[in-house]
Formats: C-alpha cells, structure tokens, sequence
C-alpha cells in the first residue's frame, strides 16, 4: 500500500513522465490516452496515474471528455497563437509599467540569474533541456506578472498557460531560440533598469511578438518539408 507522502511523489513522478511524453510527442495532440495501456507501460497503478492526468488536465495539456476519457490537447493553431499573443502583451506591459512605476527594480537581479541560466542549456542535446530551457522562459515571464503586482492579472496570465502551448511547438523544431530570446530578456531588463517605460513595454512587445513569429515560421518550414516527403 502506498503511503501518502509515497504516493504525492509517485504521483509528481508519474506528472512529469507524461508531461515530457505530450512535449516529445509520445503521446501526440488529440491521441485519446489509455490508462490501462499507461499504467503498464510505466509501471504504476491506476489512482497516480489519475491524480496526474487531474494535474494536467487543469494546465490544459489534457482534455477530460464526458463518457470518453482523456485525451491530450490540440496544439493551438496560427490565429490562436496570436490571441495568445495579444493578451500576453497586454498582461505584460501592464506589468513593466507597474515594475517601474513602483519602483520594484530589484527584480531584474533574478531576471538577470534566469536569462544567464538560459544561455547556458546545450538545447540541441536532448528534449529534456529544450523543456529546460521553456522552464526558464516561463519563469522570467512569471517574475515579471508577479512584481507587476496585481494578483488577479497574474492569475489569469497563469491560467493561459502559454508556455505549455508554446514548448510543445519547440519539439517539432527540435530547437528553441536559445539566442535571441534570452538576448532580448537582456533589452527588457536594462529598459526596466533605468525605469524606461516605453522602452520597457516596447522591449517585452517585441520580445513576444518576434518569439512567436519565429516559433510559427519553424511550423510552417516543418509542414513544408512534411508535405513533400510524400510527393512521389
């Protein structure tokens, strides 16, 4: 029988397994998931495996369909995407502006930690740093809504939970934009540094906008050479 703190730690293990296999793609977008078939493949019975798949149903990496089960999530398309991106700018410039305005400017000290952290991951040498590496992405952005200091609008940036839609675009790629965007997280905090609102808030838009636009043109180059491999 597994005891409660046995189990809370199976269970974190059993989420993280399943959320690098939907970012690998071992369980690709829409695939309807078996538990039976899942819990003998990792080895682990059914009740973690659940209290998982609750997990990652809330963080949107999982759909819970009446009568069917679960089955992974449908990769946002191109125009979602740029809903995303309007609203993460929104969100995001509110808070820069917030940062500055309040004179919150020791946080750009653990900006600056995370985006050295960022240039440091060998991306292109397993799944597991590009998942690393989207890690610290997310982390910066979080920092930036939670010194922005409006509890209620960093909620809902939490509840977008971009950087799960966005990370499972980076396998496909087999590579992030490991210099441009932590190069870019040095203008936003040098702009914050020396309290440059509009510098600020043009540094975090054109950090989003330019990080998406390279994500998707990626796409678009994978469908492409997707698309003739089965030309005859």
């Amino acid at each position: 029988m597994i005891k409660d703190k046995e189990r809370g730690e199976t269970t974190e293990y059993v989420y993280n397994l399943l959320k690098e296999m939907i970012f690998e793609w071992r369980l690709s977008p829409g695939q309807k998931i078996n538990i039976s078939h899942l819990t003998r493949e990792i080895n682990i019975s059914a009740i973690p495996l659940r209290e998982a798949l609750s997990r990652l149903n809330s963080e949107n990496l999982v759909i819970l369909e009446p009568n069917k089960g679960y089955r992974v999530s449908d990769i946002l398309d191109a125009e979602n995407m740029a809903k995303m991106l309007e609203a993460r700018i929104l969100l995001e410039t509110h808070a820069v502006r917030n940062i500055i305005r309040s004179n919150h400017l020791s946080v750009t000290e653990e900006m600056s930690r995370l985006t050295e952290l960022m240039f440091t991951i060998n991306s292109g040498s397993s799944n597991n740093k590009i998942l690393d590496f989207t890690h610290l992405d997310q982390l910066f952005h979080l920092l930036i809504m939670n010194a922005g200091g409006n509890s209620f609008l960093c909620e809902a940036y939490k509840g977008m939970h971009c950087h799960l839609h966005i990370g499972r675009f980076y396998h496909v790629k087999g590579e992030v934009d490991q210099k441009e965007a932590p190069a870019e997280h040095l203008e936003i905090i040098e702009a914050i540094r020396t309290r440059d609102v509009y510098r600020a808030e043009a540094a975090i838009s054109g950090h989003i906008e330019d990080s998406i636009v390279r994500l998707l043109k990626g796409q678009q180059i994978d469908k492409q050479k997707q698309s003739s491999s089965f030309v005859f």
